[in-house]
Parts: C-alpha cells; sequence; structure tokens
C-alpha cells in the first residue's frame, strides 16, 4: 500500500470528471469543504466524450500549461470506508492543537464501516434514526478509514498512461488501469512514529469543485486526535456546506440526500517531462439537497 502524499494534492486541490454516487444521508420523517492546481480538461483540449482523453503533445502542453507539472481528472475508481456523516452549525474541527467536537452537530448516519465507490455509483448507506432537529447548518463532517481505493487512465496524443497496482503508471499498449491503494497516516512528513501534523485545512476547494472550504483531522478510532502515525485509523473531513450555502431544516423538510462528487478533482496526476508520472486521490466534494 502507497503511503498518500495528500498534503501536496490537497494544497493543489481540484476535481474529476465522473457522474458521482448519490448517497441517501437521512430520510426526514414529520415527526419526528491554497492553491488551486489545474483541472486536465482545462489545460489539455479533450477531443472525445470519453474523460480524460486529450489531444495536444503532452511535454509541449504540459510545460507551457501546467501548474507544478499536476492537474486534476477523473477515476474509473474512488472507494472510501464511511463510519459516519452528520451535520453541524460551527465547524466541528478548532482548537490549538485542533480536535474534533460534535458539541454543534447532529449525527446523520452511523455504521460499522460502509465502503462506496464515488466513481459514477450509487450506493446506499445506513438510515438516521432521528429527524435533524430544525436549524441551519454550514458545516458536514464525515469519519472515513484513512485508506483510499483508486484507479484510472489518462491518454495524451494517442498514448494512454494507466495506473499500476503501486499508484504508479504504466505505458505498455493495450493497458488496462488496475487499482490501487493508498493510506493517510500523516499531514507532514514524519520519518519516525511521532506525527508531523495530524491536522489540514481550512483549506479553499477551487471554484471548478464548487468553491467552500475543507479541514481534515487524522484521529484513531475513537475520533480522539492522533498523536502517533500508528494511531491513525481515521479521517475526519469537514466541509462548508454546499461551498458555503448552509443547509436548512425546517417543519417544510421531508428529507436530505447528499452528493459525493469526484468529477473533475478526485484523481491527481502528476507529470515529469511532460509524461504522467503518478496517480493519487484529491478530496471529494459533498453536496447536499433537502426535499
Amino acid at each position: 500500500m502507497k503511503k498518500l502524499k495528500l498534503i501536496k494534492l490537497l494544497k493543489n486541490l481540484n476535481s474529476l470528471a465522473v457522474s458521482a454516487g448519490l448517497l441517501v444521508l437521512a430520510p426526514i420523517s414529520n415527526n419526528t469543504y491554497a492553491a488551486t492546481p489545474d483541472v486536465c480538461k482545462d489545460v489539455l483540449t479533450q477531443t472525445t466524450a470519453k474523460k480524460n482523453v486529450f489531444s495536444e503533445n503532452p511535454s509541449g502542453v504540459i510545460s507551457a500549461n501546467l501548474t507544478n507539472n499536476f492537474c486534476l481528472g477523473s477515476p474509473d475508481k474512488f472507494e472510501i470506508t464511511i463510519y459516519e456523516m452528520g451535520l453541524c452549525t460551527q465547524n466541528p474541527i478548532s482548537g490549538s492543537p485542533k480536535i474534533f467536537s460534535k458539541d454543534n452537530c447532529v449525527t446523520s448516519m452511523v455504521s460499522t464501516g460502509s465502503k462506496a465507490d464515488l466513481a459514477g455509483r450509487t450506493v446506499d448507506l445506513p438510515q438516521a434514526s432521528n429527524r435533524p432537529p430544525n436549524d441551519t447548518y454550514t458545516y458536514a463532517y464525515m469519519v472515513i478509514l484513512n485508506e483510499f481505493g483508486l484507479k484510472g487512465t489518462i491518454s495524451l496524443a494517442g498514448n494512454v498512461y494507466c495506473s499500476t497496482s503501486s499508484g504508479g503508471v504504466s505505458s505498455s499498449s493495450g493497458c488496462s488501469a488496475e487499482a490501487h491503494s493508498e493510506e493517510l497516516d500523516d499531514f507532514g512528513d514524519s520519518e519516525t512514529d511521532d506525527i508531523g501534523s495530524a491536522d489540514f485545512g481550512p483549506e479553499t476547494m477551487p471554484l471548478s469543485a464548487g468553491g467552500g472550504k475543507v479541514s481534515a483531522l487524522l484521529t484513531d478510532s475513537s475520533l480522539t486526535r492522533a498523536e502517533k502515525i500508528s494511531q491513525v485509523t481515521r479521517l475526519v473531513a469537514v466541509f462548508e456546506t454546499n461551498s458555503g450555502n448552509p443547509v436548512v431544516i425546517s417543519d417544510n423538510t421531508n428529507g436530505l440526500e447528499v452528493e459525493l462528487q469526484v468529477a473533475d478533482f478526485g484523481y491527481g496526476i502528476m507529470f515529469v517531462n511532460g509524461i504522467p508520472f503518478d496517480f493519487g486521490s484529491s478530496p471529494f466534494r459533498p453536496v447536499f439537497n433537502t426535499f
């Protein structure tokens, strides 16, 4: 399993281009989201309807247009394991050092571990047992496993580059994307078990990903801030709801659903000398809708 250099990807936020999975967060009875990286399709001309297929000469276009030899595209697979989701009236990651608190939150879903592939798939999650109280919620949180399952390809000027099982790149003729996994256990660069940094953000998402801000905290299974790399088993991600547009629950609200989007910002592609060199994940984005 590859150690995820997510701090680099987080500081180069962007998006990907497959339809996102729709997750029912909680039916509601009447009772009861730094430097912005390039999006690949914005700087490399897409010549077909297929995602991540571009026409220009890689070296010329990349050296001229790409920021930091990095762009964001669409994965064929983006699998996460979700343990909990909820809505908050204040950012639940705060303090110094930063910790996670649900004092101003309502839990919308709890699971022993629901796997969800966000790359164009619909996933059913456990329903909430209670109706969220009427309120204006400006933040959403999600507790996930600190591991990601990925795969993807990019085609440049007639050459196809596929992910390998290590997260590297194969350019063999007729290659197929292989699944690879990544583990996030440090936002810093510690070479020992002492964690370099357990928290990240809030960082502004790119406009292509809808804007808003995202924060994150690495914790143990009890959601306590991790001090050691070996303690990390969970990632708590906090998003501004709907990129700064709050979720309002009122007497007229019958339900709430969330769509986890990875299109055009969930897969990071790094280049060396104009050629794809490494594939990795980038943050997803939740979009909430009441009905």
